[in-house]
């Protein structure tokens, strides 16, 4: 297995001889130094460990310095949202996540790639990414970013507890079925049961449940779905407080409060501190990200190589289809800079193939055909044509709603409060859903 720092050398030698050739005109022209670049990333971000290999290489060959501050995910959108408002300037260029495109279209705060593509095209334009990387940052015919971290959130299992003799044996005398990765929620459940030995530093599952985090409302959201529910109706009035909402953040809520399948602390988790649990080989199922698939064979960042397994996330019942959430980052220039040729220069330059591919090797998720199809990355991680797949059907994303941002705040806290115990399912959600309803009215969706 190639270690991650042989990989980041092996990195630093592709970009100082491909990347400068390849590289030196994704400028079209662009400003050369002295500028600097501003840029705002959140801390933990699973592309960060490659792009502090990528800015000093992009300076060497440039002249241009590129400056970026790390905050903690709960202020990345206020940080943006502040800097664009007051149209300060402070960032040059962000990585958004698809979610907030919307309200960053309405208030004119990202700069339409389009013009700068023309000149300038991405390497493999128009075929380099898959449509689906291309869609949510997109907005009245114009594109506001290039995609430079993927989703989506995946289903995992331990493959060497479900493979193991014992425990099949045990688990079909306990439970009366073979154990196999769960189809079903009740089928989950019965395997965190199952598995949850404090005694042995295993616990069922580990779930990010932290207030104001970005994991929380997307589980609902998860669990909304896979239980057949819906956020909204045709004409954006809420419907996520329906039986079928209930159902699955009580079952959510469960998992914790009543099973104890994970963690009390995970209350304190967000995404950043729940993966590390289960890829230290602490718990035997979860959720998350795509990048864990990843980091689960990367020696510096997983004690269970070779043994991570990859499924379907569960449904309530047979019948309801299985999905997922979708959603990514992508690079977006901020209407205020004011070096937008040089920004566009380096997001084109970050996101070509060699960085995309260099990426991936170091725990992000790639975003091109060429990195999917890779021998060197399909190797080292078999997982990609899963995403692929995915890609191309079967995932839901988060209302493309320029008020999404207080949406998330309002079911956040919803879960929060049951989580805490504060509220009922049905309570938490029926004043979530009213708060949602009176949102959407006074933006105009309704009367």
């Amino acid at each position: 297995m190639v270690t991650t720092h042989r990989l980041l050398r092996a990195g630093v030698a592709i970009a100082l001889s491909v990347l400068l050739a390849a590289t030196a005109f994704a400028a079209g022209g662009a400003e050369k130094g002295p500028v600097t670049l501003r840029a705002l990333v959140f801390n933990g971000w699973a592309r960060v460990t490659a792009l502090d290999m990528q800015i000093p290489v992009y300076e060497k060959m440039t002249g241009v310095k590129i400056e970026y501050e790390k905050v903690p995910f709960e202020q990345l959108h206020q940080k943006m949202i502040l800097d664009f408002t007051s149209k300060a300037g402070n960032y040059d260029f962000v990585p958004s996540l698809t979610d907030w495109t919307a309200e960053l279209v309405r208030g004119d705060y990202l700069v339409p790639l389009d013009p700068y593509i023309q000149k300038a095209p991405p390497e493999d334009w128009p075929n380099a990414f898959p449509k689906a990387l291309l869609a949510f940052q997109s907005a009245n015919g114009k594109l506001y970013g290039l995609p430079c971290h993927d989703g989506p959130i995946m289903f995992y299992y331990r493959e060497d507890l479900f493979g193991d003799a014992k425990n099949k044996a045990d688990f079909k005398a306990q439970y009366g079925y073979d154990l196999a990765p769960p189809v079903t929620w009740a089928q989950f459940l019965d395997q965190a049961k199952f598995f949850n030995r404090p005694d042995e530093n295993l616990a069922g599952t580990v779930i990010a449940q932290k207030q104001g985090g970005q994991q929380l409302p997307y589980d609902f959201f998860i669990m909304l779905w896979s239980f057949g529910g819906q956020i909204f109706d045709n004409s954006f009035h809420p419907t996520f407080n329906s039986q079928e909402g209930v159902d699955a953040l009580q079952f959510y809520v469960d998992l914790r409060n009543k099973w104890g399948v994970t963690a009390k602390a995970s209350t304190t988790y967000d995404e950043t501190e729940s993966g590390p649990v289960y890829l230290n080989g602490n718990a035997a199922l979860m959720w998350h990200w795509s990048h864990i698939a990843g980091w689960a064979e990367m020696p510096d960042r997983s004690k269970i190589i070779g043994k991570n397994g990859i499924g379907l996330v569960p449904v309530a019942r047979e019948g309801i289809p299985h999905t997922t959430m979708l959603a990514y980052w992508y690079f977006a220039i901020s209407n205020a800079s004011k070096h937008k040729d040089a920004t566009y220069a380096a997001i084109n330059w970050l996101t070509n193939k060699a960085n995309d591919k260099l990426d991936s090797q170091n725990g992000t998720i790639g975003c091109r055909f060429s990195t999917y199809h890779d021998p060197d990355i399909l190797k080292q991680f078999p997982f990609y044509p899963s995403i692929e797949k995915t890609l191309a059907s079967g995932f839901n994303t988060t209302p493309r709603v320029p008020e999404y941002a207080q949406i998330d705040d309002i079911i956040g806290v919803a879960a929060s409060k049951v989580l805490a115990g504060q509220m009922t399912a049905k309570a938490a959600l029926d004043d979530a859903a009213a708060k949602v309803d009176e949102l959407m009215k006074k933006a105009g969706y309704y009367k």
